[in-house]
């Protein structure tokens, strides 16, 4: 029986050493993570994405187990094989996603539904929105069934089709509180009041489609950052089948100047207001964004420029940037 028991005590001691020397050789945590975050948010297309994710399960237990944690917490459902495939992965765990990008079709009903995913994301708080077809009322049901539903979100980028392809947004009953940072890329036509009318709490905005700032004025009471992109030879596409209009510069096309004469962005002691302008990397407006400076300064508003986009650049339903926090402010 004594002889039993001692061999029983190596056998286990032998297994604890084999793991130890199994894991001896491992990064740390922490690495290990930043790396599979870096790599799972860099993948562009959803098969190459899933292909990863069925390698590194196969190539080692460890990374297997943190790819897990990184998966369920950037949840990308952007097309028919991720969501497939998120099914799979939540009969076997919890949602808990914090950080999510969503691609919807209003039109292609063989798709995920809005209904559907908001199951998958009810903890989510930076979520990446994109429109690839549009439908009229199709923003109402937005609200209603996903973010009204996300209690705990507080960034959000929402990015609709070109104007020509896309349905004014009439204003909706339904206000989304929690949403303190909103940039919304690429709006339908004469929507964008509509659009802010729901995220009454919003203290950062970006907006990426010039528009008379000073329509906006009602709608902006709580924000204190406004980030406004400016890129060079700005191209406006017309409703109709009119050819589409090519601007050299968009930075005069936000009437910046006129819109802080009506009020954009009140600043005080303890709320001073601050804009900041994403131009294009030329010299061209320097003109126009030395005037915009004397206006802001004369108004209390802080202004920034921040030379970035090259040209012919264009809002993108996709944003690779989507999880980085500087975006916001």
């Amino acid at each position: 029986m004594t002889r039993s028991l001692i061999k029983l005590f190596c056998l286990r001691k032998r297994t604890e050493h084999q793991k130890l020397q199994k894991y001896r050789g491992a990064l740390p945590y922490e690495l290990v993570e930043k790396i599979l975050v870096n790599a799972w948010c860099s993948i562009g297309d959803a098969p190459s994405r899933w292909r990863f994710f069925r390698v590194i399960a196969i190539l080692s237990k460890v990374w297997r187990d943190v790819l897990h944690e990184v998966v369920l917490r950037y949840a990308f459902i952007e097309t028919m094989v991720d969501f497939i495939a998120y099914e799979r992965l939540l009969s076997r765990y919890d949602p808990c996603a914090r950080y999510v990008s969503i691609v919807l079709n209003a039109v292609d009903h063989t798709r995920f539904r809005v209904d559907k995913i908001a199951k998958y994301v009810p903890e989510a708080r930076f979520m990446c929105l994109a429109i690839t077809i549009d439908r009229r009322y199709y923003f109402d049901a937005i609200l209603q069934n996903l973010l009204a539903k996300t209690e705990s979100l507080t960034h959000l980028r929402i990015c609709w089709p070109p104007l020509r392809d896309s349905f004014a947004c009439p204003l909706s009953s339904v206000v989304i509180s929690s949403v303190t940072h909103l940039h919304i890329a690429r709006h339908p036509p004469a929507s964008l009041g509509s659009i802010l009318a729901s995220f009454p709490n919003v203290t950062h905005l970006r907006l990426g489609t010039p528009c008379f700032l000073k329509n906006l004025v009602p709608y902006m009471s709580t924000v204190r950052v406004l980030i406004l992109d400016a890129p060079p030879q700005y191209i406006m596409h017309a409703v109709s089948q009119a050819p589409a209009l090519v601007f050299p510069s968009s930075v005069p096309l936000w009437n910046i100047c006129d819109a802080l004469e009506h009020g954009l962005l009140k600043s005080t002691a303890s709320y001073p207001g601050r804009i900041i302008m994403n131009a294009g990397k030329s010299d061209a407006d320097k003109s126009m964004i030395a005037d915009i400076a004397l206006s802001c300064q004369k108004h209390g508003v802080a202004f920034e420029c921040r030379r970035r986009y090259p040209p012919l650049w264009q809002p993108s339903h996709s944003d690779p940037r989507r999880w980085d926090h500087d975006a916001w402010s």
